[in-house]
């Protein structure tokens, strides 16, 4: 019987063609494959912008008809803001609720209100491999930048966030605050002391770290042309000074340059702070000067996201600040013209924060969860879903199979409440391409009429991301299917 079968080896290695019995790439069938998109998410934080503050903004710069940029993103919804408890947020309640998911006490940085760390979007987007990056013209460790990389139960503790935003490993840092790295009686590039009391200098350990420090514009634009894979950026001892240099667009555009390299993605938070402050000081016009700078910086992200696919751009404020009101009558306020000459009037109602609901403004994956009213915690519901969600394409079909004998491949789209594919294009190895219509998933059929390994590759064009996946399939003779098991049960 081994003879017999030794025969049929000898006679079978004999009649078949060289392409079948080399090996092949990758097992029979195998997904060389199933591609998921980079995650790419961008939030915008206007700190006190509410919409009286943007209306204002639009009315001194393009007028009663006119718009933001950030007016122009075509999902848009309202966030109620109160804290845990119910009463008008503070900054860093507000960002936390952003970050986490969970409402909590006002002060709290990334903690539940009793005191428990909560995990943050920045810190599951770089569990999943992603980069990350935090801006600012305020100082890097204030409370809405603070809230997606530290955790503590007071804002105000600037020293210890310090150290928690560069043991968290962010790899872009860009802001004020070099008083809070630097010991008691250091000055660093500029001309106030350092606040550390435990004489520590982070930022000598970040250097150590491997941080690229920079400390102006110049550095910036420098550090960003050699794709540093960690920035440190402080450009002040505590806040920016008027006019920011750089400015926020600027350094929004170089957090982009930096992050853009890692193939996962990045999640990246802007946040125009000073529009806060000024409306603290019931300053309408630095308030209409930030919050154009703010959407400067809105306009860049919206340019890197139109040439970058799978990118979520949310455009938000914590909280409203001022109780701001606009007129187009005189009512005793702070006039302001309009580019056409027309008149409109600012008055305030308070120095401190509001309960108002601030607008959302949100294009790209998912984007359509940011429709609506809800909790401010619903971001941090929206930025997960696309973290935890990025589209998919699956390719599935036979593995092996005879010359000659039609197979059928599909590929399908996930999720299937994503922006679907308008197109599926099919390419295979000795094949005519075929191209078909759009949808969650598509079928082709392929004969080959020869043995041999093929390849066969679907790309799946969605308004916001080509996903491509790709599978070998082996084509050989029926006898060889058939008699290969007895040949290795007559093997010794």
């Amino acid at each position: 019987m081994r003879r017999y079968l030794g025969f049929i080896v000898l006679l079978g290695l004999c009649l078949t063609p060289v392409s079948f019995v080399q090996a092949a790439p990758t097992p029979p069938g195998a997904l060389v494959t199933q591609t998921s998109a980079p995650v790419r998410i961008i939030l915008l934080i206007g700190d006190g912008m509410g919409a009286a503050q943007r209306t204002a903004a639009q009315w001194a710069s393009v007028g009663l008809t006119g718009h933001l940029v950030m007016d122009t993103l075509p999902v848009s919804g309202w966030a109620r803001t109160v804290n845990v408890y119910g009463e008008i947020t503070d900054s860093a309640a507000a960002a936390t609720a952003m970050a986490t998911g969970v409402k909590t006490a006002n002060g709290r940085i990334g903690q539940a209100p009793d005191g428990t760390p909560l995990t943050t979007i920045l810190e599951q987007a770089r569990a999943r491999g992603l980069a990350a990056g935090l801006v600012t013209n305020t100082p890097i460790v204030d409370a809405t930048p603070a809230a997606f990389a530290a955790h503590t139960g007071s804002r105000y503790a600037g020293a210890e966030i310090a150290q928690q935003l560069l043991a968290a490993r962010v790899e872009v840092l860009l802001g004020g605050g070099e008083n809070a790295f630097l010991p008691e009686g250091w000055t660093g590039q500029y001309p106030e002391p350092g606040t550390r009391t435990d004489g520590r200098n982070l930022i000598a350990e970040a250097v150590q770290a491997g941080y690229t420090y920079v400390w102006d514009g110049a550095g910036l634009r420098a550090a960003a042309a050699l794709s540093a894979p960690y920035v440190l950026g402080l450009f002040a001892d505590g806040e920016m000074p008027r006019p920011h240099t750089p400015s926020l667009a600027e350094m929004t555009g170089h957090a982009l340059t930096l992050l853009s390299p890692r193939p996962q993605g990045f999640f990246l938070m802007v946040e125009g702070g000073q529009i806060d402050w000024a409306c603290h000081a019931n300053d309408a016009a630095h308030v209409i000067g930030d919050t154009l700078d703010f959407d400067a910086a809105v306009a860049v992200a919206l340019h890197y996201a139109a040439q970058t696919e799978n990118t979520l751009v949310i455009v938000t404020s914590d909280h409203e600040t001022g109780g701001m009101l606009l007129s187009l009558n005189p009512n005793g306020g702070q006039a302001f013209t309009m580019p056409d000459g027309t008149p409109f009037y600012v008055t305030w109602t308070t120095d401190g924060h509001t309960d108002a609901s601030v607008l959302v403004n949100a294009r790209g994956p998912w984007s359509e969860l940011a429709a609506g009213s809800y909790e401010n915690t619903h971001l941090y519901t929206l930025m997960a879903t696309a973290l935890m969600a990025p589209p998919t394409l699956l390719l599935t079909g036979p593995a092996m199979a005879r010359p000659g004998e039609p197979l059928t491949f599909e590929a399908t789209f996930s999720p299937v409440n994503a922006a679907w594919p308008t197109s599926y294009l099919w390419t295979a190895t000795e094949q005519s391409p075929q191209l078909t219509a759009g949808g969650v998933n598509s079928r082709v059929s392929f004969t080959w009429p020869l043995t041999g390994t093929y390849t066969l590759t679907v790309t799946a064009q969605t308004p916001e991301v080509q996903l491509t996946a790709s599978r070998f399939v082996l084509v050989l003779h029926r006898w060889y299917t058939l008699y290969l098991p007895l040949i290795y049960k007559g093997e010794p």
